[in-house]
């Protein structure tokens, strides 16, 4: 669905101003909540019934055992305006009834002894039976999943979602109540019939599950720049890879996934781009490691991307850290440059074992509907006419030359005249199913997570698919208090199948609009047709491509081990051996039928190809932490790592197939390739990283890193990278105590040094061609020129940001950031007499600056109703500092002083509408017109494929079991080169392919005035040709809405007459939405990240139905 952006943004402006007026009048009366007066006027009621009476014309909420409502007093009394306090006194007089207060909650308390008590007593320690109770958080809300345990043994169960629970005791048991970020509580259970507990916020331990590099920290000692994203916003989402869910997540991340196919890569930058030559993707680390991430694949299957992260189960993760600057990545030092995505795992927990079991069923079809249709036969027809009539043929030598062009207007399939819809053909309803089983659990000594995934998703073309089966088993023992030893090992199996995609011939999506509609699908045997190969260059069917005539197929398979050992020298001297083993392989397959496409001038084509790549980490930590005094704490971390990382390949093809069935290369006649290559790299550090905390206020931190690598030139292979940070927490200062609305208010600064060592194995050295004769024999010729002094990128980056809380309901952060990027690889011109015209050198620079904003606003926060909004944005500047020559890259000048996507292309003036020529401006002033391209000059248009801001915005509202969450994706300023049109939309150029109806709505014909696209004629006019024209750019700023889930959670009294601990039930569509600016945007706006279309596949929308139940 499309809109009008501007309108769409208007309207989403002033809701979001609304929201956060509401959540700021709501935070503001927040601190008076304490200060609530009561009016109260009742006769002769119970106890019970007074409580109500207070909860109903209040926000306070009592909590008691069944034993107060036994006393049999009566309340009478009269209030106007007063204080909570005076009213209990007077209600609780002459009885043996206590309170406490706890913001909103009051707990009332019997403290008289019933007779009776002692014989229960007597009763109860010698028998077993049963004791419940809520747990509520200090909010007075239901805690769902509070741990319980029985002291001393396994025994345990779990709340459920309404925070009730129910287990066996005996008198003398003593029960554990644990939650992550709370106060644990130890109660014995004594003749106790109800516990009814109130959780604690334990400050320090909501602080430390916030991971940094090689370790956690305390959320305020952070002066870095850290963005969290939470485990439960990546589950059962139906995509295959949780990079997916990153887009708009958090501020100052760009994800977009370059192909719309299951399984595609998805591209990730922070912060903008990194390099000009060198890679500008983060780098992933999983569970403490780096790991290998992006698209490893040797051959790519003919164009089409893949993702070795999709290995990764989404429903594995607990939460995904990102590292943004130099005080939280440099401690990675030369792979810290672009940014760092740490990846938590989930672990065990003490307790009973909780099994978990998530199902997803989902329709996929195209997300965006504003695409390129085909022509139907009729307008296929006339466009043909046309085409030839405008050079120069009558009408009649037109029709009569189509006709001998195609003999097959009659489907011999059907019988009638010949109309195929091809984009039709290829597309269908794909499903996507998703099951994932996990147990999670342990004791004291021992902890426990394992799980196993199956997904299979559908695309909606046919032929394209995702296969996924993945299991997990993190396993913790802790041997004694000096010893404890961890494994974690995942094993995942993916099959995925992708045609061709961007710009190739078998692109089969590309094909649909270039083949004729007078090309029937089907012969008249009932094969796919293969009888237009003669008169089309390409010769496709893309239907019979997608059913099986032809073969794109890469398995993946892949296992990740990390083991560790973990030694408490002394109290608070902490020895971790960590070894990571990551062995990935990579098989490809592809196969081109004898009877028409790519395979027909050979009599069938196959291609093998193998990728092994295997890595091991060895990484050795101290970790030291001490207090002098009470206001000054210290935390030391020194360590080691060493990496090595082995890639194998191994690829064959072969032509002369005897037949289509068996499309391995056994059976081919010919073989004319065969290629193999081994290459390694290694890594070798030392890091040092040191925390300093003045009584929680003031805080400072530095790290070095020194790396060694093989990657870097011989004289030149060792490299320091440092950062140094502070951050200062306002909120703790006196002179903000009676600023009572501030929750928080806290500076960091950071400045330091990172590398880029993604330049490739081998930049640095003089290396040798080989498969070349000479005089008959076989040699080598050199083929690179050795640079000894070849290095890293270095990235110097500055960021300060401040942190906020007011009213308990508003919280956000602001930030700027500076990366200059020095020391750039880049292949610069030398003299000829050496042999070589270049040489690859640390030459160029680069600078991204920018300015990152994030609000979240709790609107409504009350028992039963909860209603929260977000939104950040980030808005970025690039631009190229420092070149050896300004060049030219497509359609893209990379030029000192401009940003790195800046468009230098012809500039397209339009139809002329009297004639129906074409018309480009002869340069840069854009004044004078020209119908001939060779009149006119390239020129930077002042348009980038950078955006000027992008981010997300989300709603989140919960009533009782219901829940509704939407979440927005957007991209402002950034424009999009379709280089496909020229072909596609070519004004006649490639006779005799067809078109879209976009096209021929839009073309000039006489008497028409306001034309998009010159008169038809096949050959095309001056400059139809010319793909880097302005008339393919498109201005690519939208709005998407990426997410949006309804769920319901079925109550505790239907649970647990189902033995259930909780269920819930949800709808989710992924893609639903999509707002344009540029309303003749017929591309996907998301696939603009690097500024080129060429075909490439749309992203798929999926409606789908989920159930996760927990036992």
């Amino acid at each position: 669905m499309k809109k009008n952006l501007n309108i769409g943004i208007l309207m989403l402006m002033r809701i979001f101003l609304l929201f956060i007026s509401l959540g700021l009048t709501a935070g503001y009366a927040n601190p008076l909540l304490g200060q609530t007066k009561i009016d109260i006027d009742v006769k002769s009621i119970s106890i019970e019934e007074f409580f109500k009476e207070i909860q109903g014309s209040s926000d306070y909420i009592f909590f008691y055992k069944d034993d107060v409502l036994k006393t049999g007093k009566k309340v009478s009394l009269k209030f106007t305006d007063a204080n909570i306090n005076k009213v209990l006194d007077k209600a609780f007089s002459k009885t043996n009834l206590s309170y406490t207060i706890e913001g909103e909650q009051v707990v009332v308390k019997n403290m008289g002894k019933e007779a009776n008590l002692a014989v229960a007593e007597a009763t109860l320690k010698v028998q077993e039976r049963e004791v419940s109770g809520t747990v509520t958080g200090p909010d007075g809300l239901p805690l769902p999943g509070v741990n319980i345990h029985i002291k001393g043994t396994s025994a345990g169960t779990q709340t459920n979602f309404d925070g009730e629970y129910t287990l066996a005791v005996t008198n003398e048991s003593v029960l554990v109540f644990s939650f992550m970020g709370m106060v644990s509580q130890t109660i014995k259970v004594g003749e106790k019939l109800t516990i009814n507990i109130v959780m604690e916020e334990d400050a320090a331990s909501l602080e430390e599950v916030v991971l940094v590099g090689y370790g956690s920290q305390k959320k305020e000692a952070i002066t870095g720049a850290v963005a969290v994203v939470d485990g439960a916003e990546l589950e059962q989402a139906p995509t295959s890879s949780f990079e997916q869910s990153l887009r708009g997540s958090v501020a100052g991340i760009q994800a977009s996934a370059l192909d719309g196919a299951p399984g595609a890569n998805t591209e990730v930058r922070v912060r903008g781009i990194g390099s000009i030559n060198a890679s500008s993707e983060p780098l992933y680390v999983i569970d403490g490691i780096p790991v290998s991430a992006g698209s490893q694949s040797l051959n790519d299957n003919d164009g089409a991307s893949s993702n070795v992260m999709a290995s990764i189960n989404p429903n594995d993760i607990e939460s995904i850290s990102i590292l943004k600057d130099a005080a939280s990545t440099a401690i990675y030092g030369s792979r810290g440059a672009n940014g760092v995505i740490l990846i938590n795992t989930k672990q065990g927990k003490s307790g009973k074992a909780t099994i978990q079991l998530k199902t997803l069923t989902g329709f996929n079809s195209q997300a965006s509907k504003n695409i390129l249709k085909p022509l139907n036969a009729a307008q296929y027809k006339e466009l043909y006419i046309e085409g030839y009539v405008n050079l120069g043929l009558t009408t009649a030598e037109a029709q009569a030359q189509m006709d001998n062009l195609y003999t097959q207007q009659i489907d011999p399939s059907t019988g009638e005249a010949t109309d195929t819809d091809w984009l039709d053909a290829i597309t269908r309803t794909g499903i996507t199913q998703s099951y994932d089983l996990s147990v999670r659990g342990g004791t004291d000594k021992v902890k426990y997570f394992m799980s196993a995934g199956y997904m299979d998703q559908e695309s909606y073309i046919i032929g394209y698919g995702f296969n996924r089966f993945s299991t997990r088993a993190n396993l913790e023992y802790k041997a004694s208090d000096f010893l404890t030893i961890s494994n974690n090992i995942s094993i995942s199996d993916i099959t995925s199948s992708t045609a061709p995609d961007a710009g190739s011939w078998n692109n089969p999506f590309k094909s649909t609009l270039e083949l004729s509609p007078l090309i029937p699908i089907y012969d008249e045997e009932g094969e796919y047709n293969a009888e237009h190969v003669a008169y089309f260059p390409i010769g496709s069917n893309p239907v019979g491509s997608l059913s099986g005539d032809d073969l794109w197929e890469t398995k993946t398979n892949r296992i990740i081990d990390n083991f560790a050992i973990s030694l408490n020298l002394l109290d608070n001297l902490v020895f971790r051996s960590q070894w990571n083993f990551d062995i990935l392989s990579i098989n490809e397959s592809t196969y081109y039928n004898r009877r028409y496409g790519s395979g027909y001038e050979t009599n069938g084509y196959a291609y093998e190809g193998n990728v092994s790549q295997k890595t091991w980490v060895g990484t050795q930590t101290l970790d030291y932490n001490f207090s002098l005094g009470e206001s000054h704490d210290f935390n030391v971390l020194a360590g080691y790592e060493a990496q090595q990382t082995i890639n194998e390949s191994f690829s064959a093809s072969g032509t002369d197939f005897p037949n289509d069935i068996v499309k391995t290369l056994s059976t081919a006649a010919s073989e004319f390739a065969i290629s193999g290559t081994k290459s390694e790299y290694t890594f070798s550090s030392m890091f040092l990283r040191a925390n300093y905390d003045f009584d929680n206020k003031y805080f400072l931190s530095a790290s070095v890193r020194n790396d060694g690598s093989s990657r870097f030139g011989a004289d030149n292979r060792y490299g320091t990278f440092y950062s140094v940070g502070a951050s200062w927490n306002i909120t703790k200062e006196n002179f903000l105590d009676n600023a009572t609305f501030i929750d928080l208010l806290k500076l960091r600064s950071s400045y330091g040094l990172t590398g880029n060592a993604a330049i490739g194995n081998f930049a640095s050295l003089g290396l040798y061609g080989y498969g070349n004769d000479y005089d008959g024999s076989p040699g080598g010729t050199p083929s690179q020129l050795e640079n000894a002094d070849l290095t890293w990128e270095t990235q110097e980056n500055f960021n300060i940001g401040l942190d906020f809380g007011l009213f308990k309901r508003v919280n956000g952060t602001v930030e700027y950031f500076k990366r200059k990027s020095s020391d750039l690889i880049l292949d610069v011109p030398i003299s000829p007499t050496t042999g070589f015209t270049e040489l690859t050198q640390n030459f160029g620079s680069m600078s991204n600056t920018g300015l990152e904003l994030t609000l979240n606003v709790n609107i409504i926060d009350k028992k039963d109703l909860r209603w929260s909004v977000g939104f950040n944005a980030t808005f970025l500047k690039n631009e190229i500092t420092q070149l050896d020559d300004d060049y030219t890259d497509g359609a893209f000048r990379r030029q000192v002083g401009e940003d790195f996507q800046s468009y230098y292309m012809y500039g397209w003036a339009g139809v002329n509408q009297e004639t129906g020529d074409v018309q480009y401006y002869t340069d840069a002033t854009e004044t004078t017109i020209t119908n001939d391209i060779g009149d006119a000059e390239r020129y930077l248009i002042g348009k980038s494929a950078t955006p000027d801001f992008y981010g997300g915005f989300n709603t989140s509202i919960s009533y009782k079991g219901f829940s509704l969450n939407a979440n927005f994706m957007y991209s402002s300023g950034n424009y999009l080169h379709d280089s496909r049109a020229v072909g596609s939309l070519g004004d006649g150029r490639l006779t005799p392919r067809s078109t879209a109806t976009y096209l021929y709505e839009n073309r000039w014909v006489e008497g028409k005035t306001d034309a998009l696209f010159p008169k038809f004629q096949w050959g095309g006019q001056s400059g139809s040709n010319q793909a880097n024209v302005t008339r393919w750019l498109y201005d690519g700023s939208y709005i998407r809405l990426k997410d949006l889930t309804v769920a319901y959670s079925l109550p505790s009294k239907v649970t647990s007459v189902l033995r259930l601990n909780t269920a819930r039930v949800y709808a989710r569509g992924t893609n639903i939405l999509t707002f344009t600016k540029d309303k003749d945007l017929y591309i996907d706006p998301e696939q603009s990240i690097n500024g080129r279309y060429n075909g490439l596949t749309p992203a798929i929308k999926t409606i789908s139905l989920g159930l996760d139940i927990q036992l």
